[in-house]
């Protein structure tokens, strides 16, 4: 094979090769340009955690729900960074959970449901021993974690 007939079959590869591109882009053609990013081809998930109260006394146990994960897979339920339990999510994508604020001095909780796929979603609850004392939903399901409503840090190294 001569050399020009080796450079028209590259070129011709070549060009085959980006029209292919192009046709596959077709479903996205109506789309703006914004809505065009990462999770458009990554299938991403957008979780929420919703929680019944947002403020209860110690003692009160406080129902989350989180939605939108991805389906029968383990979320682990953090508070302030400490690693309480962990839930599976249903058929769905959902979970359920239950904190138990017993013996946790006042304050504000960050309750985060995640999973090893960096899908997460965050509430802060308050404990406040002025408030009343709040309980799940009648026949709310999910698990019961106790907390000590303490932080995580790391710890500071001086030299």
């Amino acid at each position: 094979m001569s050399q020009e007939r080796k450079e028209a079959v590259s070129r011709l590869l070549i060009t085959a090769f980006v029209l292919l591109g192009g046709v596959l882009l077709l479903p996205y053609v109506g789309n703006a340009r914004a809505a065009i990013n990462w999770e458009t081809f990554g299938s991403a998930y957008a979780p929420d955690l919703s929680v019944s109260d947002n403020t209860g006394a110690p003692g009160s146990q406080f129902a989350f729900t989180g939605t939108g994960y991805q389906p029968n897979w383990l979320a682990i339920i953090f508070v302030n960074g400490q690693v309480v339990g962990g839930v599976t999510t249903d058929s769905n994508g959902a979970g359920s959970f239950i904190i138990d604020t017993t013996g946790v001095p006042d304050g504000e909780l960050t309750v985060v449901m995640e999973t090893d796929a960096n899908v997460s979603a965050f509430k802060i609850i308050t404990v406040d021993s002025t408030g009343s004392v709040v309980s799940p939903p009648g026949g709310f399901p999910g698990s019961v974690f106790g907390t000590t409503g303490n932080s995580t840090f790391l710890p500071f190294v001086q030299r």
